[in-house]
């Protein structure tokens, strides 16, 4: 009996589990017959496809792990679905048959849905970015959009009725900050808005600081807002939209589009804090200290000053905390899932969150909705990490001029012979690409340094690496006289009907499968698996890093298998693993928010 756990998936879309299934039942069967015990299985093993691990029988047999795997070996030569298996060290090493595998496989990868999971019914509000209206995006955080964007896509992909949201903070003292500056001060003279208001912000902050009556004047603001006067609300909420005209920009430009936007004073205007503050006053953990109100979380894993959450103001003003507990309640009536993206930074907000949501339970949070938070770490450049008090701000704008402009100047001395327009063009996607994976490529919760060599390398772990994949196999297609839409799409926009790879369902396989042919079949089917496994556990850099497999893959098969000059069938077969090597490729950087160009 062989224990294997595998990815829900429709069979039809996902060959190598069922085959996978199949050949663990082989396994199991041949266990039972040997009078073996239940063994596990791993697999993804160093060498093969499944590997079976013989160590738990050991014991119970009384014989060498060594010596069980030749025997299971032996009894799984011949079996169908399994090309070899071979003992090694313990392990009963399987690899499939993948010439049995290929004619599914490529009749799975001629439609526009492989990899896509089936429809779950679960709804799915991906909260990210949300940064404070109060200046341009900044590279520090740059992050937070990108995982968020790919996260959604992802979720989408697998299943998941996927809302994303932003949520901005127009009100409290940053964003009635700003008003006052955008009323008293101004502008710079940049173009783009977000760059021009700053100045606006700062002077203000300064104000703020050293002048009481500026203080006095920011914060009689707030406290007209708090109290829902509409002329006040209009003043700040109209502060926040002027300064995210230009946020938006460089979101677009980033390829992240929110497709809705919530604000902090529709909770106030609506009531919602007001209960919320009402409703924490009841809880039996509530306390007051000179007018201001907290809940006493001693005892509940806080540490420190902070075991006082506080709620209120003394002069009962709520704090940004009271109001992101109204939103959160408001997102719970809307979604299943509520799935935050975080820095880092926000773990203990976070925490007190999640522990003063439990003390509003009282108010009927709807159906089983959870909340899920994605943390991740900051990056840095090279000279140290980024700060605004340090005067070290990288603006996320400059660093997209910088990294198109570097992407023009490779193109420049590669492509000399594409029209000036063209090489503009891809220049912008290279640029924009290789900005966004080298955000996703390392783990969220990691922290890194970027580096522009890494970035935007043509030979390396880069989104200019995989682009040219893509780019490489357009151009095996075109000149075997493939169709544009026979080539198929991306994830991001299915044809009106899904067109197969340029051979038919089945196509005539060769007598033998050669070894680059086989390293390619293995990522392409392991595809709807990893977008299963990377939607399950949030774990967005397995896109890129499978992304870079698949790419490396592919150009080694091109080196070894020629495909335009191949005698029939293998020429048919070769072009039909070109296709479909093609639309993963273009699924998959979809998925990244990454341009998949047909040339480079």
């Amino acid at each position: 009996r062989c224990r294997v756990v595998t990815e829900a998936s429709a069979p039809e879309r996902d060959p190598l589990t069922s085959h996978r299934a199949a050949v663990a039942a082989t396994v199991e069967a041949t266990l039972h017959r040997l009078g073996w015990p239940v063994l596990p299985c791993n697999e993804h093993p160093p060498s093969g496809d499944l590997a079976v691990i013989c160590f738990p029988a050991a014991k119970a047999l009384q014989r060498p792990p060594a010596e069980l795997a030749r025997e299971l070996a032996e009894a799984l030569r011949e079996a169908d679905g399994i090309a070899t298996a071979e003992p090694a060290r313990g392990y009963c090493n399987l690899e499939f048959d993948w010439r049995a595998l290929a004619p599914g496989l490529l009749a799975a990868l001629g439609s526009d849905g492989y990899g896509r999971g089936a429809a779950t019914g679960r709804r799915v509000l991906v909260e990210h970015t949300s940064a404070n209206a109060t200046g341009p995006f900044h590279m520090g955080r740059a992050r937070n959009p990108v995982i968020g964007d790919t996260l959604a896509r992802l979720l989408s992909y697998a299943g998941d009725d996927v809302t994303t949201e932003y949520y901005v903070n127009d009100l409290g003292r940053q964003a009635a900050t700003l008003a006052y500056g955008l009323a008293h001060y101004p502008p710079d003279e940049a173009a783009k808005e977000d760059h021009r208001l700053v100045a606006c912000y700062r002077r203000a902050a300064k104000a703020l600081e050293a002048e009481p009556a500026v203080r006095e004047a920011i914060y009689d603001l707030m406290a007209r807002c708090e109290a829902g006067e509409a002329e006040a609300l209009a003043q700040v909420r109209g502060a926040a939209e002027r300064m995210l005209t230009g946020m938006r920009r460089s979101l677009e430009r980033l390829g992240v589009a929110p497709d809705q936007y919530a604000h902090e004073s529709q909770f106030v205007a609506a009531g919602m804090v007001g209960e919320v503050i009402a409703r924490l006053r009841e809880s039996p953990l509530c306390g007051e200290e000179r007018g201001a109100y907290y809940l006493d979380l001693a005892g509940r894993g806080i540490a420190g000053r902070n075991q006082r959450f506080f709620f209120t103001r003394e002069n009962g003003l709520s704090l940004y905390t009271t109001r992101d507990l109204a939103y959160h309640l408001d997102k719970f009536a809307r979604c299943d899932m509520a799935l935050n993206v975080l820095g880092e930074d926000h773990k203990l907000q976070g925490q007190l969150l999640a522990l003063a949501l439990g003390e509003l339970d009282a108010l009927g949070k709807p159906g089983d909705s959870t909340l899920e938070i994605l943390f991740y770490a900051f990056v840095g450049l090279p000279g140290g990490k980024m700060s605004t008090r340090a005067g070290r701000v990288v603006y996320l704008d400059d660093m997209l001029d910088e990294s198109v402009h570097r992407a023009r100047t490779e193109l420049d001395r590669r492509r000399p012979d594409l029209p000036d327009d063209d090489r503009a063009a891809l220049a912008e996607q290279i640029g924009v690409g290789a900005l966004r994976y080298s955000l996703l490529r390392v783990q969220a919760e990691k922290g890194f340094e970027f580096r522009w060599e890494e970035a935007l390398s043509f030979e390396g772990d880069a989104a200019p690496f995989v682009m040219y994949a893509h780019a490489r196999a357009c151009a095996i297609l075109r000149k075997a006289g493939v169709s544009r839409k026979t080539r198929g799409t991306d994830a991001a926009h299915p044809p009106e009907s899904p067109d197969g790879p340029p051979s038919p369902d089945r196509p005539p396989l060769p007598d033998a499968l050669h070894a680059a042919e086989v390293a390619l079949l293995r990522p392409l089917a392991e595809f709807p698996a990893l977008v299963q496994r990377a939607a399950a556990e949030r774990k967005v850099h397995l896109l890129p890093a499978f992304l870079y497999r698949l790419a490396t893959r592919f150009n080694q098969f091109y080196r070894d298998c020629p495909v335009l000059d191949a005698d029939a069938p293998q020429r048919t077969f070769r072009l039909a693993l070109v296709a479909g090597t093609r639309r993963v490729l273009a699924n998959g950087l979809a998925l990244v928010g990454v341009t998949a160009p047909e040339a480079m």
